[in-house]
C-alpha cells in the first residue's frame, strides 16, 4: 500500500487500533496526531498569508480595471474617480460577472462568507469543496473592485477555511482534525489581512470552532504566525489604520460611551434586520437568480455616484474618520447610506463580508456622536475619533456578538491602548443589548433560516466534566467463548441488556456480542454457533479515567451502542461496562439540572 494509503487508513482505523495496541503504542499514535496537526498548521497558515496577499493585490487590481481602465496592482482611492455618471454603471457591469461565477460554479460563494463556513463545520464535519477558494476569490474580488459595498474579511475566512479543509481531507484526517485546519484557515485568513494575529486566533475560536482546547489552540496560533509573516514580508509591519494616541479623560466620559454602547446595539440590529429583508426581497424578485446582482450594482452605482465613500472596502474613509477629517454631515448620512449599501450588495446576492461595513458604519456613527459630545461638552470628552474608533469595534461586536474578537482586532489595527476601558466597555454594552433583544448575530441568522440552530456562547462540554468510572456499571454481565447464540437471546430476556462482553475461561477480554450480532445469527440461522466466532474484532474499549464526551464520540464514530471499560495498563481486565443510553441518560439529566 503506498505510504499515503497507509495514511489514510491509520486515521479511519485509529480507534480501533489503539483498543488492542499498548499504551506505549497509543501514546506514540496520539503524538504523531499532534505533530501532525501542528505542521499541516504551519502549512496553511502559509498557503493563507499568500492567499490574502494575493486577494488585496486582486481588489486593487479590479478597481484600477472597472474604475480606471488602467492594468496594475496598485492601490488606488475609489473616490477620486472622474468617470462622472458613468460610475453608475460600473457596480452593475461587476453584478453581472459575479452572478454568473456564483451561480454556476459555486452557488456557496455568494454572500459574506462566514455562515457558510460555520454550517460547514456544524452539518459537514469542516468539508469544504476546493472550488471554493477560486470561485470565492475572484467573485469577491470583482464585486469589491467594481464597487460592492462589503468587506474583504468574510471572502478570505471562507478561502482559508477551505484551504484548511482541503488540506485536512487529502491527508485523509478525521472530522475533529478537519473542523482543526477550517479553524487554522480563519485564523490565517483574518491575522494575514489585518495583520492581527491574535484577532486571527480568537476570531476563529469565537466563530469558527466554538471552542476553546490546546489540541485547536495551538495549532490556530502557529496558523496565524506563519499567515502574518507572510503578510508582514509583503505589506510591512504597520497597523491597518494610523490614528492619533486617542486618551480616556476619565470616568465623566462613561455615560457618553455607555450611550455610544446603547447606539451601537441598537444600530447593529438594524443592520442585521435590513440585509435579511434585503435578502428575501431579492429572494422574491421573478428574475433568473444570476442577474439580480447586476440589478444591485446599479442601485449601488445610484448611492456611489452621491456618496463614493460607499464604493467598496472604504477603510480610506474609515482612515479619514478616524483621523477626524469629515464633517459631521457626511458621517451622519453614511451611517444610513453605508447600511443601505451593504445590504442591497448581500442582498442580491455579491460576494463580500460584513465586518468591514460594520467597522465603517460604527466608525460614522461614533464619529458623529462624538462630534456632538464633544461639541457640547468640550472639557469631559475626547475628540470625535475617539469615539468613531471605540464605536468601529462597539457595533462590530454588536453584529456579531464575537465581542472580545472586536476589542483585540481594533487594538491591533491601531495599536491605541489609552482607549481600551472605553473600547471595552462600549463592546459589551452593545453585545448585552443585542443578547438582550436579539437571539441571533449576523452570522447565525443566516443559519436558523436554514435550519440549523448555533449556539455562539463558549461552554465547557457537560460530557467533559464526568468520568467514566462514575457512570459504568461495575457488576458486569458477561458470556464466555463458548456459549451460544442461544445462551445470550436467553440472558438478554432475563437480564434486559442488549449486549455482553465476551470473556475466556480466564475472564480475560475477547469481545463484545450486542443485540445486532444475534438478530444477524439467526436470520441466517447460526443460533447454535458459539461467541468465539466473534473474537476476531477489534474491540473498542474505553478507561474509567476517560470523560464521557470522549467515550460518546467513540460511540458515534465507531457505530457501536456497548463498550467495555478496561485496565489501562491491561486491556484485557475488563473493570466495568457502558452503554451509549447510559451517557445519553445522564447528558439529559445534568441537562435539566443546569436549566
Amino acid at each position: 500500500m503506498p505510504q499515503e494509503g497507509r495514511d489514510r487508513w491509520f486515521f479511519r482505523e485509529k480507534d480501533k487500533i489503539g483498543a488492542i495496541l499498548s499504551p506505549g503504542k497509543i501514546q506514540q499514535i496520539i503524538l504523531h496526531e499532534k505533530v501532525l496537526i501542528v505542521a499541516l498548521a504551519a502549512a496553511v497558515g502559509l498557503i493563507c498569508g499568500y492567499v490574502a496577499t494575493g486577494f488585496r493585490y486582486l481588489i486593487h487590481f479590479m478597481q484600477n480595471l472597472f474604475f480606471y481602465q488602467d492594468v496594475s496592482f496598485h492601490e488606488t482611492s475609489l473616490l477620486d474617480h472622474t468617470m462622472g455618471w458613468g460610475v453608475v454603471l460600473v457596480p452593475a457591469a461587476g453584478g453581472i460577472v459575479v452572478g454568473l461565477l456564483t451561480y454556476f460554479l459555486a452557488r456557496e460563494a455568494k454572500g459574506h462568507g462566514v455562515p457558510e463556513v460555520m454550517e460547514a463545520m456544524a452539518v459537514q464535519g469542516g468539508k469544504i469543496r476546493a472550488r471554493v477558494v477560486l470561485v470565492k476569490a475572484f467573485a469577491s474580488s470583482i464585486c469589491l473592485g467594481s464597487g460592492g459595498s462589503a468587506g474583504r474579511e468574510g471572502p478570505i475566512v471562507q478561502i482559508g477555511s477551505a484551504a484548511g479543509s482541503t488540506v485536512a481531507r487529502w491527508f485523509g484526517l478525521p472530522t475533529h482534525m478537519i473542523k482543526t485546519l477550517v479553524g487554522c484557515g480563519a485564523a490565517g485568513g483574518i491575522a494575514a489581512t489585518f495583520n492581527t494575529p491574535i484577532a486571527g486566533v480568537i476570531f476563529a475560536i469565537e466563530i469558527i470552532l466554538l471552542e476553546f482546547k490546546t489540541f485547536s489552540f495551538v495549532p490556530l496560533t502557529v496558523s496565524a504566525v506563519f499567515a502574518t509573516v507572510i503578510s508582514h514580508h509583503y505589506m510591512g509591519l504597520e497597523p491597518a489604520f494610523d490614528v492619533p494616541n486617542y486618551q480616556f479623560v476619565g470616568g465623566y466620559e462613561l455615560p457618553f460611551y455607555l450611550i455610544l454602547g446603547v447606539l451601537s446595539g441598537l444600530i447593529a440590529i438594524v443592520i442585521i434586520r435590513t440585509l435579511y429583508w434585503s435578502e428575501d426581497f431579492f429572494d422574491r424578485l421573478a428574475i433568473p437568480a444570476y442577474i439580480k446582482p447586476a440589478i444591485g450594482g446599479l442601485l449601488i452605482g445610484g448611492l456611489g455616484y452621491f456618496y463614493p465613500q460607499i464604493f467598496g472596502v472604504g477603510y480610506d474613509t474609515v482612515s479619514r474618520i478616524l483621523n477626524e477629517g469629515a464633517t459631521l454631515q457626511l458621517m451622519a448620512a453614511l451611517v444610513l447610506i453605508k447600511i443601505i449599501a451593504l445590504c442591497v450588495t448581500l442582498g442580491s446576492g455579491g460576494s463580500g463580508g460584513v465586518f468591514a461595513p460594520s467597522l465603517f458604519v460604527g466608525a460614522a456613527l461614533g464619529g458623529a456622536f462624538g462630534y456632538g459630545a464633544h461639541y457640547f461638552f468640550p472639557t469631559h470628552t475626547s475628540s470625535y475619533g475617539a469615539y468613531a474608533l471605540v464605536g468601529m469595534a462597539a457595533v462590530f461586536s454588536g453584529t456579531s456578538r464575537a465581542t472580545f474578537t472586536a476589542i483585540i482586532i481594533l487594538f491591533e489595527m491601531t495599536r491605541n491602548y489609552d482607549i481600551i476601558l472605553p473600547l471595552m466597555f462600549a463592546c459589551v454594552i452593545s453585545d448585552f443589548l443585542m443578547w438582550s433583544i436579539h437571539s441571533d448575530t449576523i452570522y447565525t441568522k443566516k443559519l436558523r433560516r436554514r435550519g440549523i440552530i448555533i449556539k455562539q456562547d463558549l461552554e465547557v462540554d457537560i460530557m467533559d466534566d464526568i468520568l467514566v468510572k462514575n457512570v459504568m456499571s461495575a457488576e458486569v454481565e458477561s458470556v464466555r467463548t463458548t456459549q451460544t447464540f442461544h445462551y445470550v437471546i436467553n440472558r438478554t430476556i432475563h437480564t434486559g441488556h442488549k449486549g455482553f462482553p465476551i470473556v475466556d475461561d480466564q475472564d480475560r477480554l475477547c469481545g463484545v456480542v450486542s443485540h445486532v450480532d444475534v438478530k444477524r445469527a439467526s436470520v441466517e440461522g447460526k443460533l447454535d454457533a458459539t461467541m468465539d466466532t466473534l473474537t476476531d474484532r477489534p474491540v473498542i474499549v474505553s478507561y474509567p479515567d476517560e470523560n464521557l464526551g470522549k467515550v460518546l464520540s467513540k460511540f458515534f464514530t465507531n457505530r457501536i451502542v456497548h463498550i467495555p471499560v478496561v485496565h489501562r495498563k491491561d486491556q484485557k481486565k475488563i473493570l466495568g461496562f457502558l452503554t451509549r443510553s447510559d451517557i445519553l441518560k445522564v447528558r439529559r439529566e445534568k441537562m435539566k439540572i443546569k436549566e
